[in-house]
């Protein structure tokens, strides 16, 4: 009850600033506003943001492009300069993620993603070597849940392909893939003052324990299992009631071991692969610290065939290890990560049983047939790796 009246209030409050914005049409002028919608982006704001670093230069004109929704609003921004903007070779093509409508800032803004993307943005991503979007500006408002992230187009700087469950994941991206998680995980392996430096950045047990609160997951989890009981192996399911204690047994992981920063959704959808061939990750509005098992368990079970995954999750694993060790000096043992492994299968589904089924309050995440797509991989895992026996 408790749950759903914060749920309903927030709701509330978010709608009633929404029905504001969509009547006042407020616009973003000065450096510290935060757009509303994209629509609220004027060539004064974009000036104020892209251009204090360059003497001179001014945005000119702007042009706002729809290209996708999810978690977030995804436009495009054509933007034009003055002859100073130009010749210092400012972005002309901005890919924006934003929280305009009410489901969105209840799962962006309530749910406090959008802020920590933000945080990783501005904080966190200059320190980092590995492939991933570049953050031109980000702003987030506490008291509307509004946000926009202004970023680095993929597609007009390094010619990228964004991936879906569709893609045929090859091993050579496979292991890119994995030796981009060894680089994240490793940076701040260990490092004692990392929730002391970056406060807003949650141990991952908290992190979970919150969001499943907020969203329900522990009951759309079970209502998603009789929405893809077609697609979940016979051993899973006459298991489903032992999968949520599994969940909440499997935190304790990231507790009692050394922790580093975690992506937390790293799903092959939040994979792309430059021009040049290099797989890249994005999406960091779950970012928490906890333990890398969890990462590369939800990365491997959901990007890769349960065929290939067979055939290479030792190998990538042993791989993964020797990344990590180059980066840390610490080389796991091979048996008990592969346990780890094992356990962490269940934070993977928990991801994708909430976006299958979830509360009406809250957006549609993914088509479903990524969903049930992904659900299958991951209790297919489950189920070829005895993951409730672990």
């Amino acid at each position: 009850m408790g749950r759903s009246t914060n749920t309903a209030l927030a709701a509330l409050k978010i709608g009633g600033r929404v029905a504001y914005e969509r009547l006042a049409r407020p616009k973003a002028w000065r450096f510290d506003d935060v757009p509303c919608t994209p629509y609220a982006v004027t060539a004064e704001w974009l000036t104020a943001v892209l251009c204090n670093k360059t003497p001179g230069a001014v945005v000119t004109d702007v042009d706002v492009r729809p290209a996708s929704a999810g978690t977030h609003e995804r436009h495009q921004l054509k933007v034009s300069y003055n002859e100073e903007g130009r010749r210092a070779g400012l972005p002309v093509s901005i890919f924006t993620k934003s929280l305009p409508s009410i489901v969105t800032r209840m799962i962006g803004g309530f749910n406090g993603t959008a802020r920590a993307e933000s945080n990783f943005y501005t904080q966190i991503r200059p320190q980092l070597e590995i492939e991933a979007p570049l953050c031109y500006h980000s702003a987030y408002d506490r008291r509307t849940f509004a946000a926009i992230h202004l970023l680095e187009d993929m597609v007009a700087t390094k010619s990228a392909t964004f991936c879906n469950h569709k893609t045929n994941v090859t091993r050579a991206m496979a292991e890119d893939m994995i030796d981009v998680l060894a680089s994240l995980h490793g940076h701040f392996y260990g490092d004692p003052t990392l929730g002391e430096r970056y406060r807003w950045l949650a141990g991952y047990s908290r992190w979970f324990t919150i969001g499943a609160e907020k969203m329900g997951t522990e009951y759309y989890t079970q209502k998603a299992f009789d929405a893809a009981a077609h697609v979940i192996p016979a051993s899973v399911m006459a298991r489903r009631a032992e999968v949520w204690p599994a969940t909440m047994r499997s935190l304790a992981l990231h507790d009692s071991e050394p922790q580093g920063l975690l992506h937390s959704d790293v799903h092959i959808g939040n994979w792309y692969r430059t021009g040049a061939g290099k797989m890249g990750l994005c999406d960091w509005q779950c970012l928490a610290r906890g333990h890398w098992t969890r990462d590369f368990s939800y990365a491997v079970t959901a990007s890769l065939t349960p065929e290939n995954r067979r055939s290479w999750e030792r190998e990538l694993l042993a791989r993964y290890i020797e990344r990590f060790a180059e980066k840390t000096a610490v080389k796991p043992d091979f048996d008990l990560s592969f346990l780890r492994y094992r356990q962490q299968i269940v934070h993977a589904l928990a991801m994708w049983t909430i976006t299958l089924c979830h509360s009406p309050l809250l957006p549609n995440m993914q088509p479903e047939d990524t969903t049930i797509a992904m659900i299958e991989r991951m209790t297919t895992a489950m189920a070829d790796l005895d993951a409730l026996d672990s």
